[in-house]
């Protein structure tokens, strides 16, 4: 076996996206939900962050000038994130779904449960302000500063009108001394902020619930022309999407994974269009891109085996299998098209393609690669999607289906060529590209010549993250969306 560099590159290799091809289906995604990310989960937090920075500016402006401390800001929002926290656990029945520093914290939340009294942090963490500043901004509440100004960011008109709404229901709270000062947090303290910080409990804090909605509801307004029709098409995206939302579960209650498997296949069978096709659209692109993942991933598992390789030798170890239940593999020297004939209409209809069912031998992942470009290539022509060569994330996607549906070549031939040109060359690059931005590295292999070298970490193919998840949870929150234990059991008559 021959394997470079060592053990230590691990620790150092945290990638998700190495083939740098999950950005497309991402950016479809966000904007059709405004903002909301796959890791901001809760809605709460979207509103406790302007009024958090709001006021922490007033606490530093004590002294007649509002400065700019990162690090004290860190301290501050890490003592927010703490309370928020705190009152969510002590909380009876309250949903911890997405609940920040639970894992970091959760000793001092298993005293504080007891009980027992717990110290408030006096360290800094920003994880708050990166995860939710995005679409707090999207839906108007924070906005981006210039560098002249001396504030990286501060409060819009709608920010400014939610800290004075949760500042007027805290009134003279002892909760705002214990997030400047720091201090001693007891459970009768936790149980005090529940209102005001639980993420169960957005409705029952005075009008916070209500500017929450309106946010969702109606485009805050930028102060030039062009922004102001970017915002107002994000909004109607976002409109489009809960209004699709709504039809979708007053047909039948679902998850998001469910709305949106069940969105494609109708738009494969009976075509689509408007907010149906882009949501189909960003289906058809993650579907490639696991595909692509796929033959990573059997790249790395074939080179971590047998050894440094050429894609070649690879495909020739990969063509040595004959599988009497997998078909396609008496197929490797017959023309692709006829290959691909063997691949059943509507071969991974009825649901999203689990990765936990392709957790397979590196010849059959490369198989079952080859059998979801097949259906991506009919699918693109039922559903309108245009793959058509482009420049950056969407080239390797729109080149694999590209080669596969030109009906050139073996089917041997046909993979090696998505394995170089769509995979092994693109990882490379892509790693090449972060490392040279200062990220991690994440290379499964590197070349010598037209050998792939392996380095010493594996590789799991998987989905890109959706954000759907995440939006009906918010919607859930809100009140315009009914959420139950399962997941999304109907559509609210709120928005």
């Amino acid at each position: 076996m021959n394997i470079a560099w060592g053990a230590r590159l691990s620790s150092e290799t945290k990638g998700l996206d190495v083939i740098g091809i999950r950005a497309l289906d991402q950016n479809i995604e966000a904007s059709l939900t405004n903002g909301l990310t796959t890791i901001s989960i809760r809605a709460r937090y979207i509103s406790v962050l302007p009024w958090a920075i709001g006021q922490y500016f007033v606490h530093e402006s004590a002294g007649g000038r509002v400065r700019h401390d990162k690090d004290a800001l860190a301290v501050h929002l890490n003592r927010v994130r703490f309370l928020v926290l705190a009152a969510t656990f002590v909380d009876e029945g309250a949903s911890r779904i997405g609940t920040m520093g639970s894992d970091f914290y959760l000793d001092e939340m298993a005293t504080l449960v007891t009980g027992k009294t717990v110290r408030m942090p006096d360290v800094g963490n920003l994880a708050v302000l990166a995860t939710y500043f995005g679409p707090a901004s999207a839906l108007g509440f924070v906005e981006s500063r210039p560098g002249s100004s001396g504030l990286p960011f501060g409060l819009s008109a709608r920010g400014t009108a939610m800290y004075q709404e949760r500042s007027k229901a805290l009134g003279s709270s002892r909760l705002v001394d214990l997030l400047r000062d720091g201090g001693d947090l007891d459970y009768d303290t936790a149980r005090e902020a529940v209102s005001a910080f639980s993420l169960a409990r957005i409705a029952d804090f005075g009008r916070e619930v209500d500017l929450l909605r309106e946010a969702f509801e109606q485009p805050w307004v930028p102060g030039s022309s062009i922004a102001a029709k970017l915002v107002a098409q994000a909004y109607q995206r976002m409109i489009d999407t809960r209004s699709w939302l709504h039809r979708e579960l007053e047909v039948e209650p679902a998850s998001a994974s469910e709305l949106i498997a069940r969105n494609y296949d109708r738009a494969v069978l009976e075509g689509a269009d408007g907010i149906e096709l882009e949501w189909a659209s960003f289906e058809w692109h993650r579907r490639v891109h696991f595909a692509l993942e796929l033959l990573l991933a059997a790249m790395t598992r074939t080179l971590l085996d047998d050894g440094s390789m050429s894609v070649a030798q690879l495909i020739a170890i990969w063509s040595s299998h004959a599988v009497a239940s997998e078909p396609l593999t008496d197929h490797w020297n017959s023309p692709v098209d006829v290959a691909a004939l063997t691949v059943q209409p509507g071969a991974f209809s009825g649901g999203l393609l689990r990765p936990a069912d392709f957790h397979l031998e590196p010849h059959i992942q490369a198989i079952r690669a080859f059998e979801i470009l097949v259906t991506q290539a009919r699918d693109a022509q039922s559903i309108g999607v245009v793959p058509g060569a482009s420049s950056g994330a969407s080239a390797p996607s729109a080149r694999a289906i590209q080669l596969v549906a030109a009906g050139t070549g073996t089917l041997g031939a046909v993979l090696r060529a998505i394995c170089d040109e769509c995979v092994a060359q693109r990882h490379i690059a892509n790693t090449m590209r972060k490392m040279g931005n200062h990220q991690d590295c994440s290379l499964r292999f590197y070349p010598e010549g037209p050998v792939l070298v392996p380095t010493d970490i594996d590789f799991s193919p998987n989905y890109s993250g959706s954000r759907l998840q995440n939006t009906m949870r918010i919607l859930g929150d809100i009140g315009m969306l009914n959420i139950g234990s399962g997941g999304v059991i109907a559509a609210d008559v709120v928005g």
